[in-house]
């Protein structure tokens, strides 16, 4: 166990008997443990009100990059979430694998140069985000809404679009970035928020529980996943912004509406035809 302060504010018994106490107390009582007295870092924060998806996102990691989704699957799906200058603004992809039929996913975040300002908490954060290529932080409005138009474009002329699950409050500009990339207005859905998202959830649950969901182990994802905080109503769940508090998880409801247009089995968008020679 690495510790900076053993032999100085703590001692060897002190750490063991805390290490006990963590053990019994539950996998968020350890982690946190781990984090604060063993120098490990912890990628995800596992609260007990988190996510029940949380639980196996980290064991669904892989190297997945777009190319190898643009490579690999049959059709995709994209998911759009967020957008205001004091937000992110979000954009997840699945591509459904042609041959193992498995949910490929990676997202991407913007950030508006005046979220970082009025966020100084989250700002290295948000350098460190920008720095393995999972985030891009813009100087101009526009151009953030510009960029996930062009992501869509190349799925679009790639022949893999099926269609864009946004929601439907505030989409004006990410619509006028569409239409001037050359997306077909009907393409573009809008997907219906708070309880009626419930499905979704349930589902991004199950598909990563049963391993056919798995994702480019980006630490923006982590973050998000680690940020969203469910929130009971009636006999459904919700994962909403307010619940999370200060916590980004734009991209994780990019996700969300992503696999709302997944789940409907959607056709490939490529036939393939076989050639016989007689």
């Amino acid at each position: 166990m690495v510790n900076p302060n053993l032999g100085y504010s703590v001692d060897e018994a002190f750490l063991y008997r805390e290490y006990r106490k963590a053990r019994e107390a539950g996998e968020e009582t350890f982690r946190g443990f781990m984090s604060k007295h063993a120098n490990v870092e912890i990628g995800l924060a596992l609260r007990s009100d988190r996510w029940a998806g949380a639980d196996f996102w980290e064991e669904q990691g892989r190297c997945i990059s777009l190319d190898d989704i643009l490579r690999r699957a049959d059709v995709v799906t994209v998911g759009i979430d967020g957008g205001g200058l004091d937000d992110l603004l979000g954009m997840y992809v699945i591509g459904r694998d042609r041959e193992t039929r498995e949910w490929l996913g990676w997202g991407h975040a913007w950030a508006h140069e005046t979220a970082v300002v009025r966020r100084k908490s989250e700002a290295s954060r948000f350098q460190d985000l920008v720095a393995c290529g999972d985030m891009t932080i813009v100087r101009r409005v526009g151009d953030d809404t510009a960029e996930v138009a062009e992501y869509v474009r190349r799925i679009h002329e790639a022949e893999l679009l099926d269609h864009i699950g946004i929601d439907p409050s505030g989409v004006g500009q990410i619509l006028d970035s569409l239409a001037e990339a050359g997306i077909p207005d009907g393409i573009v859905v809008g997907i219906s928020q708070g309880w009626k998202l419930g499905g979704a959830i349930k589902t991004t649950e199950r598909k990563l529980a049963e391993g056919v969901l798995v994702h480019g182990d980006q630490p923006l994802m982590a973050w998000c996943v680690g940020n969203a905080r469910v929130e009971p109503k009636g006999n459904a769940i919700l994962i909403t912004k307010q619940a999370s508090g200060r916590g980004k998880i734009d991209p994780l409801m990019a996700l969300f509406n992503a696999v709302s247009l997944m789940s409907l089995n959607p056709e490939p968008k490529k036939k393939e035809y076989a050639v016989f020679f007689i």
